[in-house]
């Protein structure tokens, strides 16, 4: 009786940056936390950590695309935190 073949060796993984699935976490919390009114406090404070972070990640090896995409969404869910801010500023100066 023969014995089947042992699987081939497998390729190794490439390296998991924790910092830069942090910033992509970070940056769709906040955006989703900055559309919603009240709630959208929360993504002051989420969206320059995921920049932060992102811009950290870019420096260490691996997940590359994923820091990219987590500066990508921070530097968006700060946008909008701003846009708010503006609108609000622009209702509350046409009630003047």
């Amino acid at each position: 009786m023969t014995t089947p073949d042992p699987l081939p060796p497998s390729a190794d993984a490439a390296p998991t940056n924790g910092l830069a699935i942090g910033s992509l976490v970070l940056g769709i919390l906040s955006i989703v936390t900055s559309i919603i009114p009240f709630i959208g406090l929360i993504a002051w404070i989420l969206a320059p950590i995921g920049l932060i972070l992102g811009l950290m990640a870019r420096k260490k090896p691996g997940g590359q695309g994923l820091a990219i995409a987590g500066i990508a969404t921070s530097a968006i869910g700060l946008l909008l935190c701003i846009l708010w801010v503006v609108g609000i500023g622009a209702m509350m100066a046409g009630y003047s």
